[in-house]
């Protein structure tokens, strides 16, 4: 069966409709890839061997390599024998997650302790990461201000964390959130970043206070990468960064957190399920006309 759902996939990206020799060199070694045929860390033809194999010029068959470095699939360059990249560090942000989170709260301290966000979402250990966070009070300028309801020059705390592998270095995940001062200020464990990382992470912090979240809205854009930002996150040119904006509201209706969040394109599942209201009973059933 996994070899049938290999050969779809492979089927299902083909370049469409008359194909230029550049694409059908690319789409050969798609699917390769996709099959197994070709797998992580496995060297990619040479320009020469595929200039020789598809009897074309040596400028086309860079241009398909360059198809596939685009996609993320095969890494290389600046001298470096193409190979295979291998299957990055998948995060998945689902529907349950945020309640996922404010059932935690509720736990023991060491069940808190043991599960937090890279867990939830990475499936990894917070052990197998390198966590750095930092605080910083600023003044909320207007868009911010907007954002929480509150006068323009408010205190906001702003929170920086980054998780990354620890045996590659690699970053798993970044994130930015700001929150007013005057919310968490009676908790002054709230305010120092040595306390990070929180067990039981932003709802646990906002517990602590008697503030209870009664739903999260995310909204997701995108935005080009850097030079700097493909080396962070050993990303290929082309692929985007996803921006993840949250924002948390209360059982009082007040924006109390609100937190900007990145991903590569390439690497997060984004799953959002709409639940739909039944029709009520005795609904009116179709009937064709002149039925």
């Amino acid at each position: 069966m996994g070899a049938v759902i290999a050969t779809m996939q492979a089927e299902a990206e083909s370049t469409p409709g008359v194909v230029p020799v550049h694409h059908q060199i690319a789409d050969d070694l798609r699917a390769k890839i996709v099959r197994g045929d070709l797998a992580p860390g496995d060297p990619v033809p040479s320009v020469n061997e595929l200039a020789k194999q598809w009897g074309c010029s040596p400028g086309t068959a860079r241009t398909a390599i360059r198809l596939l470095l685009g996609e993320g699939r095969i890494s290389g360059g600046a001298g470096r024998r193409a190979t295979v990249r291998p299957s990055m560090q998948r995060i998945r942000m689902s529907v349950d997650l945020n309640q996922r989170q404010k059932d935690l709260v509720l736990e023991s301290a060491e069940d808190r302790a043991a599960t937090g966000a890279i867990e939830l979402t990475a499936g990894l250990s917070i052990k197998d990461t390198k966590f750095v966070n930092s605080y910083t009070t600023i003044t909320a300028n207007g868009d911010l201000a907007a954002e929480f309801g509150i006068p323009e020059g408010s205190e906001l705390l702003r929170r920086e964390y980054e998780n990354s592998r620890q045996d590659t270095g690699t970053r798993l995940s970044w994130s930015q959130s700001y929150i007013p001062v005057s919310l968490i200020e009676s908790n002054h464990d709230l305010l120092d970043e040595s306390k990070e990382p929180w067990p039981g992470g932003h709802q646990h912090q906002l517990y602590t206070v008697g503030i209870e979240i009664d739903r999260v809205e995310r909204s997701v854009g995108a935005r080009e990468t850097t030079p700097a930002d493909r080396a962070r996150w050993d990303m290929q040119p082309g692929v985007p960064i996803l921006r993840v904006r949250s924002r948390s509201i209360d059982v009082a209706d007040r924006v109390v957190e609100l937190s900007d969040a990145e991903y590569p394109a390439d690497r997060i599942d984004l799953v959002f399920t709409e639940k739909l209201n039944r029709w009520p009973e005795g609904y009116p059933r179709f009937v064709k006309d002149g039925e």
